[in-house]
């Protein structure tokens, strides 16, 4: 079974505001309240190409319980909740003429509370999947090294796709699978990587660290494959770009389902490509169909250097 883990969920309020102007009343008609959290997305995607999971996520609060209710109206997901005494939080997600997030830190979670989640990998085995993502809650700093060494001492595969100040939590603990951008390898590595081959080439120490799969998200620029022996560039498609929001976490889906499926991280790769495209270019996340439209848009090119 896969599991997803969101930490930190959120009600998204995502606004679209022509002409924003900072400082000045404006207006806005077009705008919506998603349940979001980045566990929860890749579930909701998981299952619309027919790959159950099962959502783990704290919530509380009438806004946790907002998120609970939308989530089973909405998506086929199957749900197990963990609830806490604060409200999940609410973020505002900005569409104008730069993309603008406004995060709140969550909820407090108490250590009692994180016990549970714990309690839940426990009875989990290496035929299992553990996917987290998003932040760590607050009152948990260390939320990502404890599941981390739980995996590890269970044997269970786990992909971590987190904020890039977290990953020496996690990262000697073998992870299936990282997903950072540019700037939190950047970050990571205290470097400036511009270009590909260099980009390429210092990704491969998180390969040598432990990480089988490397997927390094671009921007504009599209995104990075990287193996212990492959590389390969998927340019950015082409059109006009609704909410990024989601996308990645629709990236990390599409890859894993292709690649339980396949057992080829390549095509993983392709498909995990074209769903991210998918979310940004609809506005909403990845279905079927739409990835289905772009995965035939998507161009890999290997690159290949003396360090492979």
């Amino acid at each position: 079974m896969i599991y997803t883990i969101t930490l930190n969920p959120s009600l998204d309020y995502k606004i679209k505001v022509d002409g924003f102007k900072e400082g000045e009343l404006n207006r806005f008609r077009k705008a919506s309240i998603n349940s979001g959290g980045k566990g929860v997305n890749v579930s909701i995607v998981l299952s619309r190409l027919k790959t159950p999971s099962e959502a783990i996520l704290f919530v509380g609060g009438f806004t946790g319980h907002k998120l609970i209710e939308d989530i089973n109206q909405d998506h086929e997901v199957t749900l197990d909740p963990i609830w806490i005494d604060q409200d999940t939080r609410i973020n505002i997600k900005l569409s104008a003429k730069v993309e603008t997030e406004l995060n709140h830190w969550g909820p407090h979670v108490k250590d009692e509370q994180f016990e549970i989640l714990l309690s839940k990998i426990e009875e989990m085995n290496d035929n299992d999947l553990v996917i987290l993502g998003g932040s760590a809650p607050y009152g948990q700093r260390d939320a990502f090294q404890r599941i981390a060494e739980l995996c590890y001492k269970k044997k269970i595969p786990f992909i971590m796709d987190t904020p890039g100040e977290a990953f020496p939590q996690f990262i000697d603990f073998r992870p299936l699978m990282m997903k950072p951008n540019l700037k939190e390898l950047n970050d990571y590595l205290l470097m400036d990587l511009v270009e590909i081959k260099d980009i390429i080439l210092h990704a491969r120490q998180l390969v040598y660290r432990g990480v089988k799969h490397v997927i390094i998200s671009l921007g504009k620029r599209g995104a990075l494959y990287v193996d212990e022996t492959h590389a390969y560039h998927a340019k950015a498609l082409e059109g006009e770009a609704q909410f990024t929001t989601g996308a990645g976490d629709s990236m990390v889906a599409g890859f894993v389902h292709e690649y339980l499926k396949t057992d080829d991280p390549i095509q993983a790769f392709k498909l995990g490509v074209a769903a991210a495209s998918a979310t940004v270019f609809s506005g909403r996340l990845a279905t079927p169909r739409d990835i289905q439209k772009y995965i035939k848009k998507v161009i890999l090119e290997e690159i290949v250097d003396d360090h492979s």
